[in-house]
């Protein structure tokens, strides 16, 4: 079965595949066209074995991305998190990002209760 197959079909095989094969992540990047778009692949197979789900968090993807870099020698150049996450949305692929954190202000917008003495 071709690895392309073996992704979408048998993910647990597929990254299987990648650990053992010499030039597999090579491969990944090449056939995908750039480590954003070779992370996504490898975030969504991860994603499908451990949990089931199909979309990727900002996380998996910078993990991914990792681990191709340091099984091609490349990490000398980290990915930088929020341009691969760029990256993949702009070409359609969708990544779960975290929520923003609300603006902090010395005041709490709960009102503060006093003891009546």
């Amino acid at each position: 079965m071709s690895p392309l197959r073996l992704e979408h079909e048998r993910p647990s095989e597929w990254l299987r595949w990648l650990a053992e094969e010499p030039d597999a992540y090579e491969v990944l990047l090449v056939r995908t066209g750039g480590l954003a778009r070779a992370a996504y692949h490898l975030a969504c197979a991860r994603c499908r074995v451990q949990t089931g789900g199909q979309t990727p968090t900002l996380r998996e993807l910078q993990a991914a991305a990792l681990t191709i870099a340091e099984r091609l020698g490349l990490l000398e150049t980290r990915p930088i998190t929020s341009l691969l996450a760029n990256d993949c949305e702009e070409q359609g692929l969708l990544v779960i990002r975290p929520m923003p954190r609300p603006p902090s202000s010395r005041q709490s917008s709960v009102p503060s209760f006093k003891r009546a003495s």
